[in-house]
């Protein structure tokens, strides 16, 4: 029966071996994306403006967003800047006619004079294209369904390999930590390197593949932990009143004090409230909130709510999905250990085809 794993386990890692590897390495760099984008691409997302500078209003941002291309229906996402030094960042939705409809636009811009810095489309810039190949391997939802079912034939092979690969003796171990300085073999050396870089990530790397299927198959992730679903709500607006989009905000911290709000989106014809997005200090996810409020855009009045706090731990337990595949969770110490991860599951994959190769091709003895 082992030599039948031991063959199963080599079969599909071959399989696995390409996108594991474009999964790790592309992993390792998306845990970092935004310090890596604004260091690309600092003359867009990094403003000069003084400290203390007073910001533009909330409705300045909206309106620069709205205008900054034709044929704009509305602002689906304001995200807040991530620090004082650096943009809003707008997505926009597209009218039917433009040449952007179905794309992803960003608008970035200056927080302190709501000026426009740039319009770029998600996917075509360096960190978003490595998130795209991540998540899809640039094969849209087919990649990212094709994705998933892998991800589920990893964690297969991860469980044969821990159950290949435990040293099951005291000489076992010794082997693998190398405490006693014997001539290993170059084979020796690649078996070594991949059991002990998968016994050292499995535990961050188990997290990372259940997490991520949990992701691809989010539909049935959402019905499996009952996640909250959006209000669906009847706003009467006045025509004669104006919506007052800087009494948002204010209307916000009346109702959580000491919430934070991350995101705005605008009311639309099938969603007529404004959507703040919020974050409340237990939130797992640090840069976008799992709590929200849908205010009435004229009156300011809060019309529904989802407070991470009242949630149960079922329904929160979606909540963390994300912010523990991103490492964001646990802070730098959470991001440090999923970009760790990400190395040794790289090194993991080269030393295991190079292993195979090895054995595959090595030359046959010559009997004399």
């Amino acid at each position: 029966m082992r030599k039948f794993w031991i063959e199963f386990h080599k079969i599909s890692g071959l399989i696995i071996l390409i996108p594991l590897l474009l999964q790790s390495i592309s992993g390792s760099i998306i845990v970092f994306d935004h310090a890596i984008d604004e260091w690309l691409n600092s003359d867009i997302l990094l403003t000069n403006d003084e400290a203390g500078s007073s910001p533009a209003p909330i409705s300045e941002v909206m309106s620069a967003a709205k205008t900054a291309l034709p044929d704009t229906s509305y602002v689906s996402s304001l995200r807040k800047p991530r620090h004082e030094n650096t943009v809003f960042m707008a997505y926009v939705e597209m009218q039917n006619q433009s040449p952007y409809y179905g794309k992803r636009m960003e608008v970035l811009i200056n927080p302190y004079t709501a000026e426009v810095t740039a319009v770029r489309e998600w996917g075509h810039y360096f960190t978003s294209f490595v998130y795209l190949l991540h998540f899809t391997l640039l094969l849209d939802e087919y990649g990212a369904l094709f994705l998933g079912f892998l991800a589920m034939l990893i964690l297969v092979n991860v469980i044969i390999g821990v159950y290949l690969g435990w040293p099951k003796s005291k000489a076992a171990w010794d082997w693998l930590l190398a405490r006693k300085h014997r001539k290993t073999p170059v084979i020796g050396k690649l078996r070594r390197w991949h059991i002990l870089t998968g016994l050292i990530s499995l535990p961050v790397f188990v997290i990372l593949i259940l997490t991520g299927i949990s992701m691809i198959f989010h539909d049935q992730t959402e019905a499996i932990f009952d996640r909250p679903q959006p209000p669906k709500l009847v706003v009467d607006n006045d025509p004669a009143q104006t919506i007052a989009i800087d009494s948002w905000l204010p209307s916000v911290k009346t109702h959580w004090p000491d919430a934070e709000w991350m995101r705005i989106g605008q009311p639309t014809t099938a969603s007529p409230a404004a959507t703040i997005t919020i974050r409340k200090a237990n939130d797992p996810r640090k840069t976008g909130g799992s709590s929200m409020l849908w205010l009435h855009p004229q009156t300011n009045q809060v019309l529904a709510e989802q407070n991470y706090d009242k949630l149960n731990v079922r329904q929160k337990t979606v909540f963390w999905l994300f912010p523990l595949h991103s490492g964001e969770a646990l802070h730098m110490p959470g991001r440090l250990l999923v970009f760790i991860c990400g190395l040794l599951t790289t090194i993991l994959t080269i030393a295991g085809g190079w292993l195979w190769y090895k054995r595959k091709f090595r030359p046959k003895r010559r009997i004399t």
